[in-house]
């Protein structure tokens, strides 16, 4: 009795997609532990160049969040706040890193937001003087509260917390873009009441609320 063994070769392909420049993008959490903001450059290039462990790399220019020790580059902060570190919605971190090559890495840290800022009035009360007899949905403007979170966090409506139905009848609150107005949507008569105490808070997108205006 004979037996026959095939064997088949198949052949091994590397899709090597870096060549001269090498994209690298890494997505954060805000408030990540720093411990776990470092990485090995030659694990990031596996399979995506050839020869990685023989690189060495440095920064192009001196960068106030990463630093380079040896093959590890590593986030240099105390702590991974975006808000301290972009005042913008979008938060990215772009640096170049060298090789004695001609080889260039482009790497870019995207941080995520995380809800971490309540809403806050910056004033604890203000005093509004309003004119009797005003045309109905008559607009006062109020101070907004402060969100430095993100867009997908921030503040997402304002509301009376002693909303009884006098107050429904008589006011609304209207937020638009980074302004707050006091609609009047009856007129008010000082004969029948000459003073109104409301409050009001902010709720964000995350359900934080802000202190009391």
């Amino acid at each position: 009795m004979q037996f026959y063994f095939y064997f088949f070769l198949f052949p091994i392909i590397f899709a090597y997609d870096c060549e001269e420049i090498c994209n690298i993008t890494l997505s954060i959490m805000e408030n990540t532990p720093i411990e776990k903001l470092k990485w090995n450059l030659i694990d990031l290039l596996y399979n995506r160049t050839s020869s990685p462990e023989y690189l060495q790399f440095s920064l192009s220019n001196p960068s106030d969040y990463f630093e380079i020790n040896s093959t590890i580059l590593k986030f240099r902060l105390k702590e991974l706040d975006r808000e301290q570190i972009c005042p913008n919605d979008e938060c990215l971190i772009q640096l170049q890193i060298f090789t004695q090559t001609s080889f260039i890495i482009i790497f870019q840290m995207i941080i995520l937001d995380e809800n971490d800022w309540k809403p806050l009035f910056t004033q604890d009360y203000i005093y509004l003087n309003i004119r009797e007899n005003l045309p109905m949905n008559y607009p006062v403007q109020l101070p907004i509260a402060d969100d430095y979170d993100s867009i997908k966090y921030n503040i997402d409506h304002y509301e009376f917390i002693n909303n009884t139905d006098e107050i429904e009848r008589i006011f609304q609150l209207e937020k638009s873009h980074d302004e707050l107005q006091l609609k009047l949507i009856q007129k008010l008569d000082c004969e029948l009441k000459n003073n109104y105490q409301l409050y009001i808070i902010a709720i964000d997108k995350g359900g934080w609320k802000s202190n009391v205006l």
